[in-house]
Formats: structure tokens, C-alpha cells, sequence
């Protein structure tokens, strides 16, 4: 679990919106029988869930930070909008936010088990840069869709283009398979004839990771790790190799995660633009 502090945070804000939860309102609208809204109070006394969750940004590079996992608190979204009752030929859900930020993501993914809407971090309120009050969490899409200051759900029958996705960016947003070595540092020396611990985090979305492999010789053969489960099924998994160096020299430590399809993490390189960064995180150390 990443502490609140350390969950990494991404805006188009200079200044994140402050809410006012006495006069806040979440809307819930468009192709349904019966619009409704809710307060945040309103929200908390509804059946809730409280679950594992790994977020990732799209904008994350191979091998990059920006992905956290979370304990989060919140209410399923399917409930909230079967209670409105939506209208046949529905397709999509349109999230719109107070800070103007808007986005979409299908109907099948907001009605999926999993997808809440979350007003608790880590057993606190959400802070002001995770969303307070609430924020949408779905399962296999980049945090890119996952929104913060949510203000209103619309239940729509078209393919809306929401901030980013005007700018370039991805509309579907499935993550793509990450893996990181956060042990040992880049540039790190090693000891020859000792052990040591090459060790990080793997992540696949709702595809689960299947295993992670590790290179100690820049690619040309391949090891498994050992891999903790997961705590829970959108959550990202720990992995660890031990390894003897048998001699002295420059190497290169890589890293692969092979998903709960079976597909094995591409090689890449690919930037982060427009669907998401893939590649093989490369770490150089030196052995003495």
C-alpha cells in the first residue's frame, strides 16, 4: 500500500479545486428514466466497499513512478445508475468534473464489478489532490479516466472525446503491461560472488500478472521471479530474483511481466503518447 503522501498525483491544474461539500452535488443524468443527484453524506450511508486499487497515468514512461496502490473506500457505481434506470441503446458514461476536466469510459466498464465511486484513501477522507470529495475508479483503464472532483455521471449513446482524448490521448485507455525494477539503483555496484536482490513491481490492469522474468545479461537469457500475490485483482504485484554475480564487469538488469492472458510485456520502446508507454525498464550496474 502506498502512503497518501507518496501516491504519485497528476492535474492540468496549477491550482486543484477546493470543495465545498456542503453545497456539492453529484449529478447523475442524460439517457435515463429518472435523473437524480446525491450529497456526499447521502453517498457514505449507501452499502460500500473497500478494496486494493492500483492507479497508473498514461503519461507514465517505461519504468517511470507514476503508478500508486491504494486501501480505497467507496460505493459501487452499478447500483447508482440501475437506480436512475437507463435507457435502452445506452453506451457510454460521460464523468465530468469541478475543475472542468471531463471523460468517458463504456457503459459495460461502469457497470462492471469493481468500478466505485471513492470517498475514502488508505482509511481517511480523500485529500484535495486525489479528489475530494469522490473520484471513479474502474477497473484496467489508465488514471487518465479514473476522475477526480467528480460533479456529474452522464449515461449517454455516443463516444464522447473528453480533455485529453481532444489533445491527442488515447480513447480506450487499457493498460498496457508495466513492469519495474526499483532494486538495485541504476549505476548501482555490486560484489561479485554475493547475493543480491533485484526486486520491483508488476502490473497488468484487470489481466493480473502471470509471471515476471528477469535479465542479467542485457536481454540474451531470461529468469523467473519469484511474484507476490497480488492484494487484490486490480492491484499491481511485487516480484524478486535473487542473483550471484559469477564476475566482474559491466551488465544490464531488464525486467518483463507476462499478463493473466499469457502475452508477454513488448519489448518497445514506445513513448507514453497517445495509448500508453511500452518497453523493458533497463537498469546498468557494475560488478567488482
Amino acid at each position: 500500500i502506498t502512503p497518501v503522501g507518496q501516491f504519485y498525483t497528476v492535474s492540468k491544474n496549477i491550482f486543484d479545486p477546493a470543495v465545498d461539500v456542503r453545497s456539492w452535488r453529484l449529478e447523475i443524468k442524460g439517457r435515463v428514466e429518472r435523473p437524480y443527484t446525491l450529497t456526499l453524506e447521502e453517498i457514505k450511508r449507501l452499502p460500500a466497499v473497500t478494496k486494493p486499487h492500483t492507479l497508473m497515468c498514461i503519461s507514465n514512461e517505461v519504468g517511470g513512478d507514476l503508478i500508486s496502490n491504494a486501501e480505497w473506500k467507496g460505493v459501487p457505481l452499478r447500483p447508482l445508475l440501475e437506480r436512475a434506470g437507463i435507457k435502452p441503446g445506452s453506451t457510454e458514461l460521460i464523468l465530468r468534473a469541478r475543475d472542468g476536466y471531463s471523460d468517458s469510459f463504456p457503459l459495460t466498464a461502469a457497470l462492471a464489478e469493481g468500478t466505485i465511486l471513492a470517498y475514502e484513501m488508505n482509511g481517511k477522507p480523500l485529500e484535495r489532490q486525489h479528489g475530494y470529495p469522490t473520484r471513479v475508479l474502474v477497473m484496467g483503464i489508465y488514471g487518465i479516466k479514473n476522475v477526480k472532483w467528480l460533479t456529474e455521471l452522464e449515461v449517454a449513446e455516443y463516444d464522447y472525446k473528453g480533455y485529453w482524448q481532444v489533445r491527442g490521448w488515447s480513447d480506450e485507455g487499457i493498460y498496457k503491461t508495466f513492469s519495474r525494477i526499483d532494486v538495485p539503483a541504476p549505476r548501482a555496484t555490486l560484489r561479485h560472488g554475493e547475493r543480491h536482490w533485484i526486486a520491483g513491481v508488476a502490473f497488468a490492469g484487470d489481466r493480473g500478472v502471470k509471471a515476471v522474468e528477469v535479465s542479467v545479461d542485457g536481454g540474451q537469457g531470461w529468469h523467473p521471479a519469484r511474484v507476490k500475490p497480488a492484494l487484490g485483482p486490480h492491484a499491481f504485484s511485487l516480484w524478486a530474483y535473487e542473483w550471484m554475480p559469477a564476475a566482474p564487469g559491466q551488465t544490464t538488469l531488464m525486467v518483463r511481466a507476462i499478463d493473466g492472458t499469457g502475452a508477454v510485456q513488448p519489448a518497445g520502446p514506445k513513448p507514453p503518447l497517445p495509448d500508453g508507454a511500452e518497453g523493458y525498464h533497463v537498469v546498468p550496474v557494475k560488478v567488482i
